[in-house]
């Protein structure tokens, strides 16, 4: 009698369950269809294969850091870049999204104070409705901004898109492992950690997107900057290099990775063209290079970059292909801002050998300004302020 009453038990225990599991799957299932038909947190666009962190927020410490503010916040809009969320009147405004890698997205820097942001407060004195979108992602090369362009930013069809290129393609052949994280796909790396799954899960399911963009709106990753990221030049490690190594080293590199380069910029050329997006290049600056700095007296030739390899030679690979882009510019007839000649090699712009601090994001700005504001105005005279809007 016993154990009949506890199979009866067992037996209703497992049917509430299933009710309950099923009914949730209803109620999920619901939600899920009226999500799709309209989703009310904001404008967003899925790419096939993209996963950008939308809808994020950052907080990072740099206490004892000197040339950076000690908190910065860091935020991500339904997009997944840095910046306003897309205006009502899209067709009415001049629209530009910046792609690059650490050097556009500016991680470091405070959302009102990296230079794409800076580049846009100072459009709105000519057009009053730009609106402009920091599509910059650490570490990407020119295959992760053709990965962007291809699987989202056609889609989003913005006017004008502004490449930074160059840091991360020396010595790239193929797709590195960041450019890689764009492909999406539930994988069984994705049961690694629930935030990797979560994400996963969101490309396929309006439900899952809705939750893990509450999650990182209302609870902000907090990050403190490790000290060391901060280069003191006077000590800085150094690296000699032979002329014999650098001939051939520069023989191997002349040989492999120009020409693939140049041929990655004419598509994305192409990419933009086709979809009526003007493309502007820009070349990629560096305080590494074979002078002294203004500010302490370093060498900035000497600097170990890695084993076997100095910042005088490192910046040697990224002149070359910064005479890429100013030769593709030039035969595409695309508009060109040469960053590299243009920002000088001080240390009062820069926190390390590459990345700018908030005086040198508001010089990259200024020169970005300066160089492309003429075109702007030829391109697009219908965006201009008019002579009766203050």
């Amino acid at each position: 009698m016993t154990i009949l009453l506890s199979k009866t038990i067992f037996r209703n225990f497992i049917r509430n369950l299933l009710l309950v599991a099923l009914s949730l799957a209803f109620a999920l299932g619901l939600v899920e269809i009226a999500l799709r038909i309209h989703n009310p947190f904001g404008f967003s666009i899925k790419g096939y294969k993209i996963v950008l962190p939308i809808n994020k927020n950052e907080v990072i410490h740099h206490e004892s850091w000197s040339k950076l503010d000690k908190t910065v916040h860091l935020h991500r809009n339904s997009l997944g870049f840095r910046g306003d969320e897309p205006p009502k009147d899209w067709d009415r405004s001049l629209s530009i999204v910046a792609v690059g890698g650490s050097t556009t997205i500016c991680f470091e820097l405070a959302d009102n104070k990296t230079w794409v942001h800076v580049l846009g407060e100072k459009l709105k004195n000519d057009f009053p409705g730009v609106w402009i979108n920091n599509a910059g992602l650490a570490g990407h090369s020119t295959f992760g901004h053709i990965i962007l362009m291809e699987n989202f930013i056609v889609k989003l069809r913005p006017k004008v898109v502004i490449f930074l290129v160059g840091v991360n393609d020396t010595a790239v052949d193929r797709e590195n492992r960041v450019d890689e994280s764009l492909y999406q796909g539930l994988k069984w790396d994705s049961f690694r950690s629930l935030e990797r799954l979560s994400t996963a899960l969101a490309d396929h399911s309006e439900v899952a997107a809705a939750v893990l963009n509450l999650k990182r709106h209302f609870f902000p990753k907090i990050t403190w900057a490790p000290p060391t990221r901060e280069l003191d030049l006077k000590n800085a490690p150094t690296q000699e290099m032979s002329p014999a190594t650098k001939a051939a080293m520069m023989e191997d590199f002349l040989e492999k990775y120009p020409r693939t380069f140049e041929n990655r910029l004419k598509r994305l050329i192409r990419i933009s063209r086709d979809h009526q997006i003007l493309p502007v290049l820009m070349t990629q600056p560096a305080l590494y290079g074979n002078c002294e700095d203004d500010v302490t007296g370093a060498d900035l030739s000497k600097i170990k970059i890695r084993e076997g390899i100095n910042s005088g030679f490192y910046w040697d690979m990224l002149d070359v292909l910064n005479g890429v882009t100013r030769k593709v510019a030039k035969e595409e007839q695309v508009a060109l801002v040469d960053l590299a000649r243009e920002i000088p090699k001080s240390s009062k712009y820069y926190y390390d050998l590459v990345h700018y601090d908030n005086v040198g994001a508001e010089k990259v700005a200024s020169v970005i300004y300066r160089n492309l504001l003429p075109r702007l105005v030829r391109e697009f005279p219908q965006d201009l302020r008019t002579a009766g809007e203050k």
